[in-house]
């Protein structure tokens, strides 16, 4: 995609200058909002000017203050608001003569609340951006995060740089979605935007953005309504044909729906409009912040799969059969492996204790005969991907020897990637032992710095791997 000149948004992300209304001079308010964002821009180690605007202070933060928008002599950016709703309209003012191109609203108390005076109150505030062509970001919302940029509403967003971009009408969604990433997946963003009520820029505005982005390869978002369904549709058809889209959406239950009315005013819509609408135009649609980042994180670093046939290994016992409902209860199939397969398998492992039909439960005491196993799975035209539960936990190897295994086992999983030739996918699920958590979390953020993603529960790794398949077939058919 192209990006659209009059619907550019790079200097939003990328601003050479940003004023802070409503900092604060009154040390003991450090939990101002303002003084917040300000910090957020140091932390991110923001190269542009800052200029917080204040009645009456000289400095906030060792930055010169100015009484007003109007009083800064230099051209602004982007402006961010954290000052009352009722001051809004006359700060905006300020900002249209000045010519200013971003306003930020962090400033709640407009069609949100449902009271009609103060949806004419955002309607008016719209309205007297548009004479200056003020674009508008919220009200109602968190911002922006651009660690290349330098900008950030958290200073522990970090200043790693990224190909996921994000955004999301819910500020607290897009900050664990954000975080979680980070923590549990080891990726990094390339952007992101909270964008509320979105009385000016739309979701589909930040869609088309991204989608034109060099830096975003991957994007995902969190919905509750779109003001302008036929117009993000066509936007996200023509995205999605370059790169995946990820969207949870919520209001998917009655009392959801009525929730994303008092959140950001947004109406929900049917979800049978919805679901229809993502199999039209290839949304990955996903159900939880958990799913939406796992999904994001094999995006990032598998294959997409060619088919649902899967080859399950290490859940003994009943967990064989919990892990095959799963998995077919996903749209996937757990076939036999070819007779080939499991004629050399039964020379390889020994009866006793072990089985080789799919899923396996096989235990190898060489790593020679674990490569061997790995080759003939790859070999079988029965098979298109590979879940795997590691199986830290319950009583097995690692509980026993610690680290030390643990780090045998990723070893052995970082060669059965690259000799797979095939989408590996590696379930971690926390024990509930804190030693061994502790181990699994190392294990992860070894796996992911090798390009392996990990799933923190088979029905997640699953869904990932359904999501993947629907993904790669619209790509195919389309």
């Amino acid at each position: 995609m192209e990006i659209d000149a009059k619907n550019d948004l790079t200097p939003l992300f990328y601003p050479k200058s940003v004023a802070v209304v409503g900092a604060s001079p009154n040390k003991a308010k450090s939990w101002n909002t303002g003084n917040s964002y300000m910090a957020a821009l140091i932390d991110q180690n923001y190269r542009g000017k800052i200029y917080p605007v204040h009645p009456k202070a000289e400095t906030i933060m060792g930055f010169t203050c100015f009484p007003s928008i109007s009083d800064i002599p230099d051209d602004i950016d982007l402006a961010i608001f954290t000052i009352p709703s009722g001051a809004a309209v006359k700060v905006m003012a300020e900002c249209a003569a000045k010519g200013v191109k971003f306003v930020h609203l962090l400033t709640a108390g407009f069609s949100e609340t449902g009271r009609p005076e103060l949806l004419e109150l955002e309607k008016e505030l719209v309205r007297v951006a548009k004479i200056g062509n003020v674009k508008i970001v919220g009200p109602n919302c968190m911002g922006l995060y651009c660690p290349e940029g330098g900008l950030s509403w958290d200073s522990d967003f970090g200043t790693a740089r990224g190909s996921i971009a994000c955004f999301s009408q819910s500020g607290q969604l897009a900050s664990m979605f954000l975080r979680l990433g980070y923590a549990y997946q080891g990726l990094a963003f390339s952007k992101a935007v909270s964008f509320g009520n979105a009385s000016d820029l739309k979701a589909h505005d930040f869609l088309a953005y991204f989608g034109s982005d060099s830096k975003t390869e991957i994007i995902g978002a969190y919905l509750e309504g779109l003001k302008n369904g036929r117009m993000f549709f066509e936007t996200a058809k023509q995205v999605t044909r370059n790169k995946p889209l990820v969207i949870w959406k919520g209001g998917q239950t009655e009392g959801g729906a009525r929730a994303t009315t008092s959140h950001t005013s947004s109406l929900a819509g049917s979800q049978e409009i919805w679901q229809a609408m993502c199999r039209q135009t290839g949304i990955i649609s996903v159900h939880s912040l958990v799913e939406m980042v796992s999904t994001v994180s094999a995006l990032e670093r598998m294959a997409l799969p060619k088919g649902v046939r899967v080859a399950i290994m290490g859940g003994a016992g009943g967990g064989s059969v919990t892990m095959t409902d799963l998995a077919e209860k996903q749209g996937l199939k757990v076939p036999h492996l070819s007779e080939k397969t499991i004629h050399s398998l039964e020379k390889l492992v020994p009866v006793a204790g072990n089985s080789v039909r799919n899923p396996l439960d096989v235990f190898f005491t060489q790593d020679s005969d674990f490569r061997t196993l790995i080759d003939l799975l790859r070999e079988d035209e029965n098979i298109d991907a590979f879940l795997f539960n590691l199986r830290f936990g319950g009583g097995g190897p690692v509980q026993t020897h610690g680290i030390g295994d643990a780090n045998h086992t990723i070893e052995n999983m970082i060669d059965a990637k690259e000799r797979l030739k095939k989408p590996l996918f590696l379930v971690t699920e926390f024990t509930g032992d804190a030693r061994i958590d502790v181990i699994i979390n190392e294990a992860s953020a070894t796996l992911h710095q090798k390009g392996i993603p990990t799933f923190p529960s088979f029905e997640v790794a699953a869904k990932v791997l359904a999501n993947l398949k629907i993904y790669n077939d619209y790509l195919h058919t389309r």
